[in-house]
């Protein structure tokens, strides 16, 4: 039955697919009452979150036949939850549950949307002066230990400050494997939640580490989750011996699917390499038949994202996840001095699909400073020489924490971590790790979003 008609479950099974464009386009006559319902859904899912909630209100409070009231809000709950409201999407699913007790994938939901119970519910901020509250992280549903075993990077990513910001004051080298042991020790002992993520990754570039295999095994044999993120310009061999340790996650960091348009943003990288890498990665996966799952995170700006496609048929072929999104500028030091107008500049920024200075200004007036900050509360990130940082965003030497992680307990850890001023200096601008008030943003901000 043509979903333009009447087959609410078609349209449905579109909203899950995150094609919103196209249910609003097939909505269009916003009659009878459940097409509207799915209509003010879709629009949520484009960014019109205030406007979306207003209208499926307004459906629910008349007949939805063939849908039901417990299906409206399953489905608007699902889709705020997707594109990262789930505090926004609790409600809705719970009051799914209460229509529909039975629902599995709306209890999966609610569980999703609360915050850690690991954590306590809220928190002092010292410096602030004020209670914040926790909330549902995104960066993942467990305690986080971004530990970066490889202290530099082999390629100068100008949107990355190890292509951005003078080098001179960071330490740079490979972790010895006998402290990662220690300090993986230590994690079992003190972390917050019994399997924390373990992510070897920050800036540098982690199959860099000739020890990299020992390193994972040693996650692995602690019953750990083992997370990578690789610009994949790399030797072959280097694969082989990785995906025999059969690692949880192998992020490619890529910008482009050709030479033309990789070198420009992943500068020093080669395509090519990175082509045939992808390959031969599949190779390794089916030879070892590891459970290592491995997605694209390909990162869109103006000159590329012509590209999108090829690089979409590419992960298909190979059976990896394509995930674009828009590149983003970092770290945060410089954020900081766009904000204030006091940053030099840089090419790279008019080469952004939104630059900076727009998406700053969005941010100070949609970020609800009710809430802690995710990556203060759920991540620890520990330097390849033991040190720890301020947060997995900062960079500069003035935002280390100055103490070692074996040195402390994770109680004064923290508290260096909350008792750090640039944390206030990051919320006066917006740029804190939090949820959004609810909102519609612009047109203009929603193609931005889409590209």
């Amino acid at each position: 039955m043509p979903a333009t008609k009447s087959n609410p479950d078609a349209l449905v099974s579109q909203l899950g697919q995150r094609r919103y464009q196209d249910v609003m386009v097939e909505t269009a006559s916003c009659d009878p009452p459940w097409r509207r319902a799915l209509h003010a859904i879709a629009l949520a899912g484009q960014g019109q979150i205030r406007s979306g909630i207003e209208r499926a209100r307004a459906a629910l409070n008349q007949p939805l036949n063939p849908m039901t009231p417990a299906g409206v809000l399953a489905t608007m709950g699902q889709v705020l939850l997707r594109e990262g409201h789930p505090e926004l999407a609790r409600s809705w699913l719970e009051q799914a549950a209460a229509l529909d007790p039975a629902n599995a994938a709306v209890a999966a939901g609610i569980e999703h949307c609360r915050s850690p119970a690991y954590l306590p519910a809220e928190t002092v901020d010292p410096v602030q002066r004020r209670t914040l509250r926790r909330y549902a992280p995104r960066e993942g549903n467990r305690y986080i230990y971004t530990i970066d075993i490889v202290g530099t990077c082999n390629l100068r990513c100008p949107t990355c400050p190890v292509g951005n910001t003078p080098l001179d004051d960071r330490p740079r080298g490979f972790m010895d494997p006998a402290l990662f042991d220690r300090i993986l020790t230590k994690i079992v002992a003190e972390s917050p939640h019994p399997d924390p993520q373990i992510w070897l990754f920050n800036w540098g570039e982690p199959l860099l580490h000739p020890e990299l295999p020992r390193i994972v095994r040693s996650i692995r044999e602690r019953g750990l989750e083992s997370y990578l993120s690789s610009n994949l310009n790399v030797r072959e061999k280097t694969l082989d011996a990785l995906i025999a340790e059969d690692p949880t996650d192998l992020k490619i960091s890529l910008s482009g699917a050709s030479e033309r348009t990789y070198e420009k943003t992943h500068v020093r990288g080669r395509f090519s390499v990175v082509e045939r890498n992808m390959r031969v990665l599949r190779q390794c996966l089916d030879r070892h038949e590891a459970s290592t799952r491995v997605w694209v995170g390909h990162h869109v700006y103006r000159h590329n994202r012509h590209e999108l496609e090829d690089m979409a048929n590419l992960c298909a072929e190979l059976g990896f996840a394509h995930h674009p999104v828009p590149a983003f500028f970092q770290p945060l030091e410089a954020l900081v001095q766009i904000a204030e107008g006091t940053y030099s500049g840089n090419p790279v920024l008019e080469d952004l699909i939104e630059h900076p200075k727009h998406y700053i200004e969005r941010f100070r007036q949609v970020r609800d400073d009710r809430f802690d900050c995710e990556l203060r509360f759920n991540q620890t990130i520990i330097n390849h020489d033991g040190s720890v940082a301020l947060c997995c965003s900062v960079y500069t030497r003035p935002n280390q924490l100055d103490i070692q992680f074996l040195d402390y307990p994770r109680e004064a850890i923290e508290a260096r971590k909350y008792g750090h001023s640039f944390c206030s200096t990051c919320y006066r601008h917006g740029l804190q790790y939090a949820p959004v008030k609810i909102h519609d943003v612009s047109h203009q901000d929603a193609e931005r979003h889409s590209a």
